[in-house]
């Protein structure tokens, strides 16, 4: 763990829990910013709120209702 000052954090748009590439360059420790990844976010949002799996199930078996129920007749 870093403690970066506040007008640093500010000045980068860092947020806490925020990742950084830590690197090397002349002696010197660099940190650069590292943008949160869309797909993990999305994927994280996602999760538990909507099924294809959950959904394509429910619309087979409405389907295969009434197909049975079409046959009955």
């Amino acid at each position: 763990q870093i403690l970066v000052p506040k007008h640093l954090r500010r000045k980068l748009g860092l947020k806490p829990g925020g990742k950084v590439h830590l690197a090397e360059e002349e002696g010197r420790l660099v940190l650069t910013p590292v943008p949160p990844d869309p797909i993990a976010i999305a994927t994280g949002f996602l999760k538990g709120k909507y099924s294809l799996t959950r959904d394509l199930l429910r619309e087979h078996r409405e389907e295969a209702r009434r197909e049975r129920k079409t046959r009955s007749r």
